[in-house]
Formats: C-alpha cells, structure tokens, sequence
C-alpha cells in the first residue's frame, strides 16, 4: 500500500493576497503589551509564516501551494500545476498538504506574538483559494513558547519498521486532543481492525511471510506488533474538510514529534475502494476517513533540525 510521502521540498517557490472578512482565532492576554502594526513589520512576519509553511508535510513532496499577500493579509491558495492527477484524483491529499502549510503558518505567527484572524474557503467563487489569514495586532506575554513550533524543524516521516514497546496512554491522549482542536477525528484500531484492513488492502490473500510494520498493505508480521495505528477522520467528506484534515495532520504529527513518537502516513489505504470501505465500517459509519497514521515510539531522535526551506518568493499585491 502506497506511503504518503509527506516531507518539504526546499526549493519549492511560493508566492502570497486575501478578504478582510474573517473571524479572530485569537486574542490578547490580560495584561500583554499590545504593539502597534507596521508595515514592515507585518510583511515580515508573513514572510516567516510562509517560509515556516515550506517545513510542512505534502504529498509526494509535491507542495501544491500558492501564498498571495496584499497588506496585512496572506491567502492560502492550492497549486493544481503542482498536484498529480493519476495518484490524487480528486484533489484530496493536496488540499490536505495546503491543510499541513496552513497550520504551520498559523502556528509561527501565533508564537511570535501576533493576533490574527482567519477564514477557510473566503469565497465560493474561487475553489482554490483555500484560506485566509489576517494579522489584526501584536502581542508580548510572559507565555512559555509552544512545543509544536520548536517541533517544526525536528519532524520526520519515519518509514522504518516500528519496534520497541507501544506507545504510551498519555502520549496517544495528547495526539488526539491535538486532532479535536482542529476539529477533526482520530479513531485507534485494535489488532484485530488491522488485520481486517490489510486482508482488505490484499484482496483477501494471506500476509506473505516477513511482513512488518512499515505498510498496511500487508499484514502486521504479528497482533503483537509495536505500531499503533489510527485513522483521521471527520463527519463530512468536503474540501473544507480535507483543509481542516491537514491541519489536523499537522497538528498530531508536531504533537508527536513533541513526545516522541513518530509518525507515517498511509494514504492508500483511504484511495482503494475496498479499505475506504473497510474503515467506515471500522469506525462506526459515523464519518469519512481522510488519512490513517502509523504512530510508534521514536527509537533515534532527530539528530538535529533538518535544512530549513530556502526564503519563499512572495508576491505582493
């Protein structure tokens, strides 16, 4: 079954424009120093948010999006050019790739103090402009800085076979609630669900002898296996959705990072008929599974941050 090859390309060019009709996503602290906006300052920290973004998972490595930046907006666009019409046909995983960069985005501008608002799919007229974020006022506040920015640049796609003991309650706990705040869904398999999914993947045919933890494709090589696996999901199966699916994504994978588990996507298993099918089923028909995650205990930290992204090109309307 096909890995979900989410990793940033550095050389990927970008540019960044959006409404003014958006809801805050944040607000100032009692007792935080407001500072005054100015234009350099803005162009700058949107700048940074942008380059951030290029840290984010995508498809493929694919990077299928477009910044566009007028005054003190920048808007989140999909880049069709830059999507793969015979691996995503629907369009599906770029717009959760899009989903990943927005995040990542939002989180540089939240750590570095700044207020902003944002709107999801600002107009109907215009399907690939997929988000908008406005910064309205900077803040200072004695706030500890948050564990998923300093995650940004320690996150990994760990393709290796997950050994070790499984990871822990608390660990998963906090994934999870990771997903709820972007208002998405993570549901655990047991062992047993698994099994079934990769029966399903396989046609039915028996795992071959030798088969481990990397892909769902094939059986896990035993139930006692150290990977924990969890299908992302939500109650509707929209654009939207899959935007919010990538924040989500996003979200889990910095939270991981934070505790030490790592991560692996798996985005066949929601691209066949017969395991997207399995997986409804799996979770109680009560929603639409967008991606499923292997998660693992860590066994090498990173050894250092990766290579940053070159400075994004952004346009300025």
């Amino acid at each position: 079954m096909q890995v979900m090859q989410f990793k940033p390309r550095p050389d990927r060019r970008q540019d960044a424009t959006g409404p003014a009709n958006m809801k805050p996503t944040a607000t100032a602290s009692p007792g935080a120093t407001i500072h005054p906006i100015g234009v350099q300052a803005i162009a700058h920290a949107l700048r940074v948010a942008a380059d951030t973004a290029g840290f984010a998972p995508s498809i493929l490595d694919s990077q299928p999006w477009r910044w566009r930046l007028t005054g003190n907006t920048l808007a989140l666009y999909l880049d069709r050019a830059s999507m793969d019409d015979d691996v995503d046909v629907d369009g599906r995983l770029a717009i959760i790739s899009c989903g990943a960069a927005l995040h990542h985005a939002r989180i540089a501008l939240a750590a570095a103090g700044w207020r902003l608002t944002m709107n999801r799919r600002p107009d109907p007229a215009d399907p690939d402009r997929l988000a908008s974020l406005r910064l309205e006022e900077r803040t200072l506040t004695e706030q500890a800085r948050s564990p998923l920015v300093d995650s940004i640049p320690l996150r990994r796609t760990d393709r290796t076979p997950a050994t070790g003991a499984p990871i822990e309650a608390t660990q998963l706990k906090a994934i999870t609630s990771a997903v709820r705040a972007e208002e998405t869904s993570l549901h655990v398999l047991y062992p047993d669900e698994v099994l079934d999914l990769a029966r399903a993947a396989s046609g039915g045919a028996p795992a071959p002898s030798g088969s481990d933890d990397r892909t769902i494709g094939t059986a896990p090589a035993s139930l006692g296996g150290s990977a924990t696996f969890a299908v992302l999901y939500g109650h509707t199966d929209e654009p939207e959705d899959w935007l919010r699916a990538g924040e989500a994504l996003s979200a889990a994978w910095l939270t991981a990072t934070a505790a030490g588990v790592s991560v692996l996507p798996l985005s066949a298993a929601v691209e066949v008929v017969a395991t997207r099918q399995a997986i409804q089923v799996m979770i109680g028909c009560v929603g639409y599974p967008y991606l499923l995650l292997r998660l693992g205990c860590a066994t090498t930290p990173p050894s250092g941050p990766r290579r940053a992204p070159m400075a994004q090109v952004i346009d300025r309307r």
